[in-house]
């Protein structure tokens, strides 16, 4: 996607030298005026930038958005986030990343917005978001896959949110798309699907991260949590968004190779209240049981008083 004025400019300041208004308003064909419009729009944004007459304008701080420019330096991919979205608000990402995806937009596209506000959670839930501290993202894949495996990309990124996550806090999977810390929600993943009869057109994975909150509203505050709230320090949001990026395109590739069987293991060693007591909602009963993981194509294995059974789609309940 065409990259705004603003981006433009944000991506020659984060080479961290100094540049004259000349040479911007040069390198854009766009006026000194106009340069030094954006530049301000840029310090609102929170973005700390000096400027002096002799010498031009320097980044003193990149401050903490999502945009493209923020984000590029900081990934060692070769297509997912490439070609980055970005909102400064929206209803909800996964929306535009619907639209997009109809446009055909390569693989891989990301969108991101700093401020999210009807962001939707498993089973329609509402996703609340706290502007310009968490993350809100939606990633376009394209996998030439069958259709009944493409559910298996929610516990996959789970795996790779949570292996990311690790060096920050000891994260955990609630199978199959919420990430835990202390038994508290850090993140979700919503994953969904473009398809036509028996063919996947996309799949769209939007991931919800609480990263620099420092308050939760009373409805939720015993059960969220947030980066900031498990460790004390602030995070550059575009630092998240790269860590999780890096670590699951090269689990997409396998996946797409070798299926989900080689992340069976990896899984049941990030699994939340594995062979624990367990309570299990589907559509047509609630059940209890011993939580035992997941079969080789990510279907969940339960253990109750009729013995070991398997559920493709529920809803493990820890909070009513």
């Amino acid at each position: 996607m065409e990259r705004t004025t603003k981006e433009l400019i944000l991506s020659q300041l984060l080479r961290k030298e100094r540049i004259s208004g000349q040479e911007l308003a040069d390198s854009l064909n766009i006026s000194r005026t106009a340069i030094w419009k954006q530049i301000d729009q840029l310090r609102k944004d929170g973005y700390e930038i000096d400027a002096n007459k002799k010498t031009g304008y320097l980044l003193l701080d990149d401050g903490d958005r999502l945009f493209g420019a923020n984000l590029l330096p900081l990934l060692r991919t070769k297509s997912l986030g490439r070609n980055v979205v970005h909102h400064e608000e929206t209803e909800t990402t996964q929306r535009i990343a619907h639209e997009l995806a109809q446009l055909e937009v390569s693989e891989g596209t990301l969108v991101l917005c700093d401020h999210q506000t009807q962001g939707r959670g498993q089973l329609g839930r509402k996703w609340l978001e706290e502007k310009g501290k968490g993350v809100a993202m939606s990633l376009i894949l394209r996998p030439d896959v069958p259709i009944q495996t493409a559910g298996q990309l929610t516990i996959l990124a789970g795996i790779a949110l949570a292996e990311s996550l690790g060096p920050l806090v000891e994260a955990r999977i609630k199978w199959p798309n919420d990430i835990l810390v202390s038994g508290k929600k850090l993140a979700g993943i919503l994953t969904e699907m473009q398809a036509e009869a028996d063919r996947i057109g996309s799949i769209i994975i939007g991931i919800g991260v609480n990263v620099n909150h420092g308050t939760f509203p009373p409805e939720i505050s015993s059960r969220a949590t947030s980066l900031k709230s498990l460790t004390g320090s602030e995070y550059k949001r575009a630092e998240i968004v790269a860590r999780f990026l890096n670590t699951f395109e090269s689990m997409y590739t396998e996946w797409l190779g070798h299926g989900f069987a080689p992340f069976v293991e990896r899984f049941l060693r990030l699994a939340d209240r594995k062979d624990e007591l367990v309570t299990l909602r589907t559509r047509e009963r609630v059940l209890t049981g011993i939580l035992r993981g997941i079969t080789s194509d990510g279907t969940l294995l339960i253990e109750t008083e009729q013995g070991m059974e398997e559920f493709h789609s529920a809803e493990l309940v820890y909070w009513s």
